[in-house]
């Protein structure tokens, strides 16, 4: 939805970086029909709509659940918000966050092949939730000669869309962000994209995603 921000390092889309990795580490991939207006419910909670939130989301799971051959295959999302709130439905699809995935089924097999000198690492709410910071950390150093972490930023603000539309919102909660990020740093990660995108205006760092930042750092040099 939110594509790649412009960065001097030709960075995939998160969708597209997703799919680069899982090639380039042997896997076939099956995407569910009908992606649009597939959800999973968490815009609807947010706006205090739980029942909604419910409908379409178990609705998602479901379908998610036959695609995973009873559980036997996993299903990965490049969201934090979305793992985590498709893992309050029941169904056999086993959900994986992007961090978890990409640290323990794609990083092992994959060639480094660059670093960047420094990525400052936000950890979003959801992902703090998820308890996933070690796993986006991992990731990172694997991409990086060292991470800085965004230790003035709890929440980002951007409370789902509400950035969107009340963006004072956002730039209260990141106005000490910058601090964090070391003179040089060019570029970091988070694994929500609103997230990223309002890190992104903030901070004058373009924030991408995880699966971006690991695709670049794993791409084959010709």
């Amino acid at each position: 939805m939110f594509g790649a921000p412009k960065t001097d390092h030709g960075l995939l889309s998160v969708p597209d970086a997703m799919l680069a990795l899982l090639e380039r580490a042997g896997f076939d991939v099956i995407m569910p029909e009908h992606l649009n207006g597939q959800c999973c419910g968490q815009p609807f909670q947010s706006k205090g709509f739980p029942e909604q939130a419910a409908s379409v989301g178990s609705e998602l799971k479901r379908e998610l659940s036959s695609l995973s051959d009873a559980g036997r295959l996993s299903v990965v999302t490049d969201a934090s918000t979305c793992a985590k709130h498709l893992r309050e439905f029941p169904g056999d699809a086993p959900v994986l966050d992007s961090s978890q995935f990409l640290l323990s089924h794609i990083l092992p097999k994959l060639d480094m092949t660059q670093k960047l000198p420094t990525v400052a690492v936000h950890h979003n709410c959801s992902a703090q939730r998820l308890a996933e910071q070690p796993m986006t950390e991992a990731i990172a150093r694997a991409c990086a000669d060292n991470i800085a972490v965004l230790s003035s930023v709890t929440c980002c603000g951007y409370a789902g869309d509400k950035g969107l539309f009340v963006p004072e919102l956002n730039a209260h909660a990141t106005r000490f962000a910058k601090q964090d990020i070391p003179s040089g740093c060019t570029l970091g990660v988070s694994t929500v994209s609103t997230c990223a995108s309002g890190l992104s205006e903030h901070t004058q760092v373009p924030f991408v995603g995880l699966a971006s930042l690991l695709e670049w750092a794993s791409r084959p040099l010709h």
